[in-house]
């Protein structure tokens, strides 16, 4: 133990000062979450996509849709800036039955089959733009999307 006792102390003191300095000059991140409409209707099944713009240092943020809510929490949420939000919202195929189109729907982020819904200018032509302002661990960002 007169051995492996200074080691450890060692080994625990590099490790808090590893993580202590993980924090300094980190980014500062907000968790967002809020509700997504489309056409006055909660979208049910989508995602929901921040992408960094502009001087907006960080990764791609982002949450799953359920029931129309949505809480970017992971990884401590969505840097501080500007960023292009990104919707998609998904539903069972037309053509399938309704237990066949709920069984889909559930399976939607295990790769089952799913068809998006929105329009091209609220996910892939997207020009929504929200800012993500320090000084709060959690903020609201509603998105009530209509034709």
């Amino acid at each position: 133990m007169s051995r492996s006792g200074p080691r450890l102390r060692l080994i625990c003191i590099v490790v808090v000062a590893a993580l202590a300095g993980c924090n300094k000059g980190g980014l500062t991140k907000v968790i967002v979450s809020g509700d997504v409409t489309y056409n006055g209707q909660p979208v049910k099944n989508g995602e929901i996509l921040f992408y960094p713009t502009g001087n907006t240092q960080g990764p791609v943020s982002g949450a799953p849709i359920k029931d129309g809510h949505y809480e970017a929490s992971g990884k401590g949420g969505v840097p501080v800036g500007t960023h292009r939000v990104v919707i998609h919202g998904y539903r069972a195929p037309m053509n399938t039955s309704k237990a066949a189109a709920q069984s889909v729907a559930a399976m939607g982020e295990e790769g089952g089959t799913r068809e998006q819904f929105l329009p091209a200018k609220f996910n892939e032509k997207s020009t929504l733009v929200t800012t993500v302002e320090a000084g709060k661990s959690r903020d609201t960002r509603d998105f009530q999307l209509t034709n």
